[in-house]
């Protein structure tokens, strides 16, 4: 090559060389770019990379094209833009797919998610999640997985499906804790512990929300702004229902500013939310809530956030309709219906169809709004329907039950109510957990007004009640005829029932006064007669034995026996035993009583629990009283293995005389006190109770304090013992309402199993119980030492019989003179054979060979 032409080449090479080197030039744009990002500068920062885009798309820069476009998406999301977030991270993927940048692409499809997520497009979401799901998976990161799991688990509950959503947290918890030694861990714990508090305040387990946030509380912060923000609104959500507005109101706005701060518009749209919720319902503060929802819905338009302007829309509509704007707020609501029903938002649909209703109920327009709330309904059971963790169900319906309650008060207003209806609503309205529980039994069914008419019998009234808003109602029946009583007051009957018990736990307190004044509110209009099945509702979780019949000085008790059940629905549901009569050496009963105390219990000690040494000589006195063989385990014997061993298996009775606890906060923690195989203490938990098979079982009787005390949850009913063993099969309880003495209860249980042994049915041994103490004319007539103990399911029937020892010995006896007569007989002729002789004919029969004569009524012609 000529020394002129090298010298070409040369410079052309050199040419080349600039013309190829921006790539350095533009990588440190690109730094540029990233350090706008982290100092907040995210309008500058998104320009810089779409313009750094632009560069490296003309370059065929693919992988610095990838990172540029990836960035611009993510800051598009902080900024609300999740339409140009989908576009710029879309690109992305597409490049990272032709390179195979599998950490890139796994981050870009959760950024997708987000971003449809955002906009309410929740099943786009679920695919892109899942997609860098599998990524991760491949990876082996385990990290990306929590993080993946948790976005999952976000969006199940966005549609309601509670029970996946637990699923997908639980899983991503199991990973958080084995690993535990990576520098990630305590950002993904702090996330996935989050995200299940969250799903618990849905479903209104607050309790075990607040337990997670303490959790979260203790623990290093390592979660980014945007994230501890959230933490901060879900915070203020838990102080606000524990009755502490204004510190709600001070975590909300601390929120806020940190959603604006970090520019990040969905959580800012929730936190405005949450300041309204808390100034119109708590504060009262109408305009000032107008102002945040108003606001919020501003914010999620301008981010084509769905969501957030559908809850927006709803909210402010429920606002404008108590500052009775109505066509305002009608039109607000309508709109939040319409983009729920776009979006898929399950919650919001109901919720709007709901405050909808309370518009057009507003306005006169009654047949509109139980329309409205029929389809709220409609939405509400089919959410629920698709729970599959009883302990998710079981508070479910604790908020929505409203939505029942208006439709049911609107029903009652009729000048003609419809009986049948009403009661079906009632039905449906509670106790469905327990239900849900029993299913396997195969005969829990919503029963129809007809139906349970045909159950009972000329001297039996059934009546359900319930308890709503402002008003009440109650349903009753007989074998003939129905009815329905409205109550004006809720308030009256809340007050009453209230100051009742109270009193009735007190020996000096008023009671009769109080009997008689509360007699008269909800027993008037309803035909009383010998047996009362009764379906308790919110406050009346009182014994009705000691409430005064209007227009008379007696007490329920001295005219009626009383049967409490948790709905119509169990009318015929109480498990029956297959075995209609014992033999006397068969097992009727078994007993437990005076379980030992541990002194390193803490639980007894706080609860001051001492030794029941009555309850041995009452277990011992029932044993003694009843006809059939009865099995006793006392002190260090009374253990807990001959209950989960099947041991008790068929037994007809099953009696516990012992100390318990009820936990009114976590009702699967009440225990029974019982002994261990050491001999030490030992508790029977309500949770393991649902896990034994009581199915023979007639009647389980608890001697101890509180047991028919428990959670109240709304729609549900009392979450106590008495429910834990009818789901075990037991036919029906015993349980008491408030503690009780250790001697006066042995005196009363003795005197109940006296009359229980003499076959009457179990509620009417249980009256004439109460009637021996009332009428003793003692210190313990007084209700405080009797009225406690209820009965619930099956009280109607009497338990299993068992064959007298005289029956049996005549019924042998008399077996045997048979048997001994016929081989008598047989021995007797047998004996003529042998010697030969005849027997001489019997006189009615003929001789063989000897022609009767016939006789006739006139000659042969």
């Amino acid at each position: 090559m000529r020394r002129w032409e090298y010298a070409i080449v040369t410079i052309l090479l050199s040419l080349a060389g600039c013309l190829s080197a921006p790539a350095p030039a533009k990588a440190s744009t690109l730094d540029d770019a990233v350090a706008l990002q982290q100092k907040g500068k995210l309008k500058e920062a998104r320009e810089l990379f779409r313009s750094v885009a632009a560069d490296f798309r003309s370059a065929g820069d693919r992988q610095n094209l990838a990172t540029a476009l990836s960035e611009a998406g993510k800051i598009s999301i902080s900024l609300g833009e999740y339409a140009d977030a989908i576009k710029y991270t879309s690109e992305s993927v597409e490049l990272r797919k032709t390179f195979k940048d599998s950490t890139g692409l796994g981050a870009d499809f959760n950024a997708l998610g987000r971003a449809n997520q955002y906009l309410g497009n929740y099943p786009l979401a679920l695919e892109n999640y899942e997609n860098a799901l599998k990524i991760d998976r491949s990876a082996g990161d385990v990290g990306g997985e929590i993080t993946r799991l948790n976005n999952i688990g976000n969006i199940y509950f966005f549609q309601g499906r509670y029970s996946t959503a637990l699923e997908s947290y639980q899983e991503a918890f199991t990973k958080v804790k084995a690993s535990s030694e990576e520098s990630w861990n305590p950002y993904e714990r702090q996330l996935t512990i989050a995200n299940t508090a969250i799903l618990y305040q849905r479903v209104g387990l607050e309790e075990r929300a607040l337990e997670l946030y303490k959790q979260l509380s203790s623990t290093p912060q390592a979660m980014p702004a945007n994230e501890y923000a959230q933490l901060l609104s879900n915070e203020g959500i838990l102080y606000r229902r524990l009755g502490d507005p204004i510190k709600a109101l001070e975590l909300y706005r601390a929120a806020q500013a940190l959603f604006r701060t970090d520019r990040h518009a969905d959580g800012e749209i929730g936190a405005l939310r949450n300041i309204g919720i808390a100034r119109a319902v708590d504060l009262e503060d109408l305009h000032g809530a107008l102002e945040a929802f108003t606001a919020a819905l501003k914010l999620s338009k301008q981010s084509s956030n769905s969501r957030g302007a559908v809850q927006a829309s709803l909210y402010l509509g429920e606002v404008l309709r108590r500052l009775n704007r109505m066509k305002e707020a009608e039109a607000n609501l309508a709109a939040a219906r319409d983009g729920a029903q776009k979006a898929g938002l399950i919650e919001d649909q109901w919720k709007a169809l709901y405050a909808l209703g309370r518009v057009a109920e507003d306005t006169g327009r009654s047949e509109e709004s139980q329309d409205d709330y029929r389809k709220a309904i409609s939405i509400i059971e089919t959410v629920r329907a698709g729970l599959q963790t009883t302990s998710l169900r079981s508070d479910f319906l604790a908020d929505k039950r409203d939505v029942y309650d208006a439709l049911i008060a609107l029903q009652i207003q009729k000048p003609v109510p419809a009986v049948p209806e009403i009661l079906q609503w009632m039905e449906r309205s509670r106790a469905r957990t327990l239900t849900d529980r029993m299913a396997a039994q195969s005969h829990q069914q919503q029963l129809s007004l007809e139906e349970i008419q045909s159950q009972l019998d000329p001297r039996t009234v059934f009546v359900e009640f319930w308890i709503g808003g402002e008003t009440g109602a109650a349903v009753w029946a007989t074998s003939t005829v129905t009815g329905l009583v409205r109550y004006s007051s809720k308030e009256q009957i809340q007050e009453g029932a209230a100051l009742l018990l109270e009193a009735t736990q007190n020996p000096k307190g008023r009671w009769k006064e109080l009997s008689r004044d509360l007699g008269n509110q909800i027993l008037a209009g309803i035909p009383l007669n010998s047996h009362m099945i009764l379906v308790p509702d919110g406050p009346l979780n009182i014994p009705f034995e000691i409430l005064g019949i209007p227009g008379s000085d007696a007490l329920l008790v001295e005219k009626s026996d009383v049967t409490y059940l948790p709905a119509a629905r169990f009318l015929g549901s109480a498990s029956k035993s297959d075995q209609r009569w014992l033999f006397p050496w068969s097992r009727q009963l078994v007993a437990f009583g005076d379980p030992p105390l541990s002194s390193s219990d803490s639980l007894a000690e706080k609860e001051k629990w001492q030794r029941l040494p009555a309850s041995v000589e009452e277990v011992r006195e029932i044993s003694r009283i009843l006809p059939g063989s009865a099995e006793i385990h006392l002190g260090s014997d009374a253990r807990k293995t001959y209950l989960l061993d099947r041991h008790i298996e068929g037994v007809p009775l099953l009696h516990f005389g012992t100390h318990a606890f009820v936990d009114i906060e976590n009702p699967d923690r009440s225990r029974i006190l019982l002994a261990s195989n050491s001999s030490s203490a030992e508790y029977l938990f309500q949770q393991e109770v649902y896990d034994l098979d009581l199915r023979n079982v007639g009647l389980v009787t608890l001697s101890a304090c509180d047991t028919a005390r428990g959670k109240v949850v709304r729609g549900e009913g009392m979450q106590a013992f008495s429910q834990a063993f009818f789901v075990a099969g037991a036919s029906a309880t015993v349980t008491s309402l408030w503690k009780v003495d250790d001697g006066p209860t042995a005196s009363f249980m003795r005197q109940f199993y006296y009359f229980l042994g003499r076959n009457r049915s179990k509620a009417e041994a249980l009256q004439a119980a109460k009637l021996q103490f009332l009428r003793s004319n003692s210190p313990r007539s007084s209700p405080r030492y009797w009225a406690a103990f209820v009965l619930n399911g099956d009280g109607w029937n009497p338990t299993t019989r068992v064959v007298p020892w005289n029956a049996l010995l005549f019924a042998v006896a008399a077996v045997l003179m048979m048997v001994s007569f016929v081989l008598w007989r047989f021995w007797w002729v047998k004996a003529e054979k042998k010697e030969g002789r005849t027997a001489e004919p019997s006189p009615l029969r003929r001789p063989r060979g000897i022609q009767t004569p016939v006789s006739v009524d006139q000659k042969k012609p």
